[in-house]
């Protein structure tokens, strides 16, 4: 497959329309459901960076496939500037850079518009190289989330942070994690039907202390912290951070 580009109006409208183009030319690719979901991920968080942050009119997207990776480029023709104001890197960056293996970003200046923003995600199932290791060190996180799209953004982040994420979407893949307790597990309670907040009691038994996010708050305590969903990134890190170095 050669590289394809397209184009699109820099509007909250035109995302839906550049993942379903992502999506298509990843299904031509034959990439495997994860890889899939990892592109498309990185390059909705860049297209929404764009269209929210640069000011811009137009948004190209260009898929050009190489030797076991895909090459996404995102570029508009508007203004992004980290200035003093934004030292701390967006969170769609952040998220970008933790999903892709090389990101390349060319900010948009008000003397030389137009941001350009490279990543080049591998995608290991067509290499058939196996998983790798987390370097050592890495706290182990124990992601429950029903949501695999979702819980797939918040494991990014927070290895991206960090942290070894195992992500699972079931109770069962979650008990059986049990099997070498995590640092922490992150549960949405309503997981495998509500199954979420029996896992989170059970989890604490194992001396896991557990963050639980969901929609709808427990009537009884069964976490160590609860964040209502959608639960910001940051703020789950936040919780994290809290648990695993508490204050002496």
């Amino acid at each position: 497959m050669s590289a394809q580009t397209r184009w699109f109006p820099a509007i909250p409208g035109s995302l839906p329309e550049i993942r379903a183009f992502v999506r298509e030319l990843a299904g031509e690719s034959g990439l495997n459901v994860d890889d899939a979901r990892d592109v498309l991920l990185a390059v909705a968080e860049a297209a929404d960076n764009a269209v929210q942050r640069a000011g811009a009119s137009i948004v190209g997207v260009t898929w050009e496939p190489r030797d076991h990776a895909v090459l996404l480029t995102i570029e508009d023709d508007g203004v992004f500037d980290l200035g003093v104001a934004d030292a701390v890197r967006p969170l769609g960056l952040r998220l970008l850079f933790g999903i892709a293996d090389e990101v390349q970003v060319r900010p948009g200046k008000p003397t030389w518009p137009g941001t350009v923003v490279s990543a080049l995600v591998r995608v290991w199932s067509r290499a058939g190289v196996p998983e790798l290791p987390a370097p050592p060190g890495r706290p182990r996180v124990l992601l429950v989330d029903g949501d695999r799209f979702s819980g797939q953004a918040l494991a990014s982040f927070l290895h991206a942070e960090g942290f070894e994420v195992t992500l699972v979407t079931t109770i069962g893949e979650a008990e059986s994690a049990l099997e070498t307790p995590p640092a922490l597990a992150i549960v949405d309670l309503l997981t495998s039907h509500g199954e979420g907040t029996r896992f989170a009691a059970v989890a604490r038994t194992f001396g896991v202390p557990v963050v639980a996010v969901s929609a709808i708050e427990p009537a009884t305590r069964v976490a160590d912290a609860y964040i209502p969903k959608p639960a910001h990134p940051l703020r789950v890190l936040a919780a994290v951070r809290d648990l695993l170095s508490p204050d002496p």
